[in-house]
């Protein structure tokens, strides 16, 4: 359970970041000597990018940055840990552990939704993509989302460098903007009943807060998101500074321009994925001894999702939500140690879909493609 999952990345959603951050997302995080040398190669070059060279220096600070943030995020969950009790922590995880697979088959369901909601975004273009194609790029998103900086974004460029042999890299890239855009407005739009939630259990307070303005903030970035793909004059300044957009520039106004400003579809798929998600929350709750409601729920699910925007930086928030739910342990009537085994629980699943990702370019391969050419 992660962003992965859509999670939510307020870090460069728009097109060119997409594009950027194709071949970055694809080569540091599932292992590019083998995604790229036979398939990823291709698409990224279909794909718009902006040039290599003004944007090195920020994949080198990214780089740079990467590991430390890691390290500071396994420093706090150590000291998390050794403030609640090792003890207490072992023996909460054992007991709750036999509630894993229902949470797994709940994470399982959420790929499938998150995986329809990228069929969604890419409207009719999406009838020439096999489902063994969208698959495989979910499962390889799903593990980019949780380890790469700005995950969501990440994932939508991997599943567009995939993809973009069977529609063209104008429309592949158009459809992954979209799919950022609906990842966005589903967190915005769940984060209102966990306010209401959070209201309901702390009345007024930062938590509350919190949630409101994650809630408001997400939805008008993703309108900000499809108003800028559809508008002309980010397209033309785009084609000022990069060149290589201008093959696929057309094509990719064309395909943003379909549709409503809020794409519903997908942000219904994504609002869905969102739902079994709080159905996880109360499973893991329930398992680790805390008298679970539909209230406390969605107060989790809020909770996690102000922790993901804040810890976006940190792979997979380890520390980040592991002290967030801590912090929340009065309002869920709990000990520190149960209440952060809902976090530590939660990072067993991400890793086991993140290994899962990591692996399917090494055992699930895919026959080369030709690119395919604009249509219109």
């Amino acid at each position: 359970m992660s962003n992965v999952h859509g999670e939510v990345s307020l870090g460069q959603p728009v097109p060119a970041a997409l594009g950027r951050a194709a071949p970055s997302a694809a080569a540091s995080a599932v292992n590019a000597p083998v995604v790229g040398a036979s398939e990823v190669g291709a698409p990224v070059a279909a794909a718009p990018s902006v040039a290599a060279a003004p944007g090195a220096w920020r994949k080198r600070c990214a780089g740079l940055l990467r590991p430390v943030f890691a390290v500071a995020g396994l420093g706090m969950l150590v000291l998390l840990v050794r403030k609640a009790g090792p003890r207490e922590l072992g023996g909460v995880l054992v007991e709750a552990a036999a509630w894993l697979p229902w949470v797994v088959l709940l994470e399982l369901g959420r790929q499938c939704m998150d995986a329809l909601a990228t069929r969604f975004s890419y409207g009719a273009a999406a009838a020439r993509v096999p489902f063994s194609v969208l698959a495989r790029g979910q499962l390889i998103g799903t593990a980019v989302s949780s380890m790469a900086p700005a995950g969501r974004a990440a994932a939508e460029a991997t599943k567009a460098a995939l993809l973009a042999p069977h529609m063209g890299g104008g429309t592949a890239t158009a459809a992954a903007a979209t799919s950022q855009s609906a990842s966005l407005a589903a967190g915005g739009l769940i984060s209102f009943p966990c306010a209401l939630a959070s209201y309901l259990l702390t009345g007024p307070s930062l938590f509350t807060l919190a949630m409101l303005a994650h809630g408001v903030l997400l939805v008008a970035l993703s309108a900000g998101v499809r108003a800028c793909m559809r508008a002309k004059r980010p397209g033309a300044w785009l084609l000022r500074r990069c060149r290589r957009w201008a093959p696929h520039a057309e094509q990719f106004q064309a395909s943003a321009r379909c549709g409503s400003l809020l794409p519903w579809r997908p942000s219904l798929a994504f609002l869905g994925s969102r739902v079994l998600q709080v159905a996880q929350y109360a499973v893991l709750t329930h398992a680790v001894g805390i008298d679970t409601s539909v209230v406390q729920a969605l107060f989790s699910q809020g909770l996690y999702l102000c922790a993901l925007a804040v810890g976006s930086l940190v792979p997979g928030q380890v520390g980040v939500s592991d002290g967030a739910f801590a912090l929340a342990a009065g309002v869920l009537d709990t000990t520190a140690a149960r209440a952060m085994s809902v976090a530590l629980l939660g990072h067993v699943v991400q890793l086991l879909f993140v290994v899962t990702g990591a692996l399917t370019p090494l055992v699930w391969r895919v026959p080369a493609r030709p690119v395919a050419t604009a249509t219109h």
